[in-house]
């Protein structure tokens, strides 16, 4: 018979994703997954793979081989002088000094000599060091102190702040791009090289700045891009490659002229250190174990100003949504699929999805956040699990309950353990023990009792059959009237069924007995019982229409334990000979002799119980 497909929980399954997807987007909302995420972030990096950087921007490095050719640090200021005019002779774009002179030489001449360099460069850029905390003025940070350079090297040339923000795993993956100091604001070190790269004055990025400079702004236009910023003024740094992606020319080799002057024509060059001794590295989402360099990073920063372009995050509700919609759906899903077909389902999902996203990033920069998504997918495929899990389990109790009023309770488990496959539609051959039972006198019994009366002595009775028929492994295959039919080996086997049987018999004899009395108690009448036990094979199985099904026995043994519970006396349990070979020596059973009955041509050897 085709099995019904089940209706589709509808209602409880969109309770159930609609529970499950808040859970999702409270997590989502707080981020309280952060780490998980900041790390997903970082793997994009490594699997989009390194991008060659912009030939326009070297670093010019103070590495290990400088310090030793040129001595201990810090150096003469003089050669940073001699620095800048070789630089300015190759006729650089923009010279960004990476390194803070705050603090006046000891020979005045080569702050004078370092000045007057800049002023002959006109394009040299220094940094300040201006270490950030929260703003008085909302969505803005704002340094608690303020280093700046040496006036005559501020009044040559402009100063921006170097100061970046790590997260808090120590990863550097945002660029600080303005901060807030006296109501105004001041842009960074890589901000301002930028500018002067596209060709803009202070005086004009700083106006470009003020125009954007309200509480809640969260994107600023910077050339042929539109940045998003955090409520810091941080956006993401849009990440050429591990350390080393950018050129270093060893600084002690320019300043010798190992490199043609027009190496750095037109050219955005960066001064700054490159040696593990100084200080100065970080950590950054390529090759987390390996530092970068300060000045490595602002390289970073300049190219996603120029070239790179910004890496854009999908907005924070449409990114709620998304989460709702993976939690919902796929939970739908699940629920008319299979555990095997739903984790494939699950597998598949997720394998789309993580495609999709890595190719957004990968193409267009846009990164959608990865593991509150898969977070969707995967918790809405383990909360429908144990949403059928639990339904089973209902259904199965349920199950339980019904059919164990029918079979012993340790029948019913084994049969729901060995599935539907083991009780197919149809019937199979095997030999079995049946046993009948009838009441004797039960129509004068009906005479003297109402028939509220009739009913409760009979409920009495079916328990007492029931329970001993149950506690000897037996299954009742069904009642007529005032009669019942009992099956041992079927549906499941059953070793030594003819004794189990006869076992029943014995206990509802003697239960029987407690019973009889308190009918004659009441009414006056004797009640008494009849049973006739037969072994011998007979097809057991699931009888009747696609709309009616009764699991029963059919064949010629049942007929004769039949027709012995008919032949039985009140009281009287009678087996047949097939019975007494199977437990003679283990119950006590002696012969009646001979009986004819119907159905049969020649008499046949019937034993009675006589205890």
């Amino acid at each position: 018979m085709p099995k019904k497909k089940q209706p589709f929980p509808l209602i409880p399954s969109l309770i159930m994703g609609g529970c499950l997807s808040l859970v999702v987007v409270f997590f989502t909302y707080f981020n309280l997954l952060a780490d998980l995420e900041r790390s997903a972030f970082d793997l994009r990096f490594s699997l989009r793979g390194i991008r060659e950087p912009s030939p326009d921007i070297l670093i010019v490095g103070i590495t290990d081989e400088c310090l030793k050719k040129l001595g201990r640090w810090p150096w003469q200021r003089h050669l940073h002088a001699e620095l800048l005019d070789v630089l300015t002779e190759g006729d650089a774009a923009v010279i960004g000094m990476d390194i803070i002179f705050s603090e006046p030489a000891r020979e005045v001449w080569t702050d004078e000599a370092l000045a007057a360099a800049t002023v002959r460069a006109g394009n040299v850029i220094y940094p300040s060091k201006a270490p950030p905390v929260k703003s008085q003025l909302p969505g803005f940070l704002s340094p608690y102190s303020l280093t700046l350079p040496l006036p005559s090297l501020l009044k040559a040339a402009p100063a921006g702040f170097i100061n970046v923000t790590t997260d808090l795993d120590g990863i550097i993956r945002r660029g600080l791009l303005w901060m807030e100091h006296e109501g105004e604001p001041i842009p960074s070190f890589a901000l301002l090289t930028w500018a002067l790269a596209q060709g803009l004055e202070p005086s004009e990025l700083q106006a470009h700045l003020e125009n954007f400079f309200v509480p809640g702004v969260s994107r600023l236009p910077l050339g042929d891009f539109i940045f998003p910023l955090d409520p810091g003024g941080n956006t993401l740094i849009n990440y050429r490659g591990p350390p080393g992606t950018f050129p270093v020319l060893p600084y002690h080799l320019v300043l010798a002229g190992e490199y043609a002057p027009t190496t750095f024509n037109d050219a955005i060059v960066l001064v700054g250190f490159f040696a593990p001794g100084l200080g100065d590295y970080f950590f950054a989402p390529f090759a987390k174990d390996t530092p970068m360099y300060g000045v490595e990073i602002h390289a970073n920063i300049i190219q996603t100003l120029l070239e790179s372009g910004p890496i854009n995050n999908l907005p924070l509700f449409s990114n709620l949504g998304l989460v709702f919609i993976l939690s919902l759906l796929p939970l739908l899903l699940y629920q008319v699929l299979k555990p095997i077909r739903g984790f494939i389902a699950l597998v598949l999902l997720v394998i789309i999805f993580y495609l999709s996203t890595w190719k957004l990033f990968d193409a267009h920069a846009l990164y959608i956040e990865t593991v509150y998504p898969l977070l969707a997918l995967g918790s809405s495929y383990l909360v429908s699990l144990v949403y059928n899990f639990t339904v089973e389990q209902r259904e199965k109790q349920r199950i339980t309950s019904i059919f164990g009023r029918y079979v012993a309770p340790q029948v019913v488990d084994e049969i729901l353990q060995a599935g539907e496959g083991e009780l197919k539609l149809g019937g199979i051959r095997r030999r079995i023990t049946l046993l009948f039972i009838d009441i004797r006198g039960f129509t004068p019994l009906s005479e003297k009792l109402s028939p509220e009366k009739v009913v409760g002595v009979l409920n009495q009775y079916f328990e007492i059959v029931t329970r001993c028929v149950f506690e000897n492994k037996g299954t009742i295959d069904k009642f007529m009237g005032d009669a019942a039919m009992a099956l041992f080996n079927a549906p499941l086997l059953l070793d030594d069924h003819a004794l189990w049987a006869v076992r029943a018999a014995q206990a509802i004899t003697a239960e029987g007995a407690a019973l009889q009395k308190r009918v004659r108690k009441i009414s006056g009448a004797t009640l008494t019982f009849g049973i006739g036990i037969n072994t011998g094979e007979v097809v057991v199985g699931n009888i009747g229409s696609e709309n009616r099904m009764d699991y029963t026995a059919i064949g010629d043994a049942v007929n004769l334990a039949s027709r012995l519970e008919s032949n039985a006396k009140p009281g009287q349990v009678l087996v047949s000979e097939s019975v007494y070979r199977e437990v003679a020596g283990r119950i006590p059973l002696e012969s009646v002799g001979e009986i004819s009955v119907k159905g049969k041509s020649q008499p046949i050897a019937v034993y009675q119980l006589t205890e």
